[in-house]
């Protein structure tokens, strides 16, 4: 699967995760923008940017907060601070979904979010998938109960 391939899947996954809250979506149209979808929570427009994390450390996925503009060296990047209110990171191999505010990448070029807890009991500082789930942030956003599975 190609890159747009899969970018296009992480599109669809969050627009089903959105659905299942009921959040109105818009897509903009053309590629050339910050954000790939604009969600309205509480009458408010929020631009969230969908990315696709498959790269693994251990129990960990590293998420990027930046887009390139050097796709062969990577070496040009460009972060999204002021341009975005959310990220959503999809890992397509564990079927994992994450909705991370902007404020909580603190202008990184790259977020890790583990799976699970780590076997030497560490905890301060680890980002976990669970704390960004759609559940958690948009209960919190929007002041709605959970929903039914």
């Amino acid at each position: 699967m190609n890159s747009k391939n899969k970018g296009d899947l992480s599109e669809a996954r969050a627009l089903y995760e959105f659905q299942k809250y009921n959040i109105p979506v818009l897509i903009p149209w053309g590629d050339n923008l910050r954000y790939d979808m604009v969600i309205e929570l509480q009458g408010e427009f929020k631009r969230v940017q969908v990315k696709t994390c498959n790269e693994e450390r251990g129990d960990a996925i590293k998420c990027y907060c930046r887009s390139s503009t050097n796709h062969t060296t990577n070496k040009g990047y460009h972060l999204y601070t002021g341009q975005i209110d959310y990220f959503v990171f999809y890992n397509q191999t564990h079927n994992l979904i994450a909705l991370v505010p902007i404020e909580d990448t603190e202008n990184q070029k790259e977020i890790s979010l583990r799976i699970s807890k780590p076997k030497n009991g560490q905890s301060k500082g680890i980002r976990y998938w669970s704390d960004y789930s759609f559940d958690k942030i948009l209960c919190v956003e929007t002041l709605h109960e959970e929903p039914k599975s």
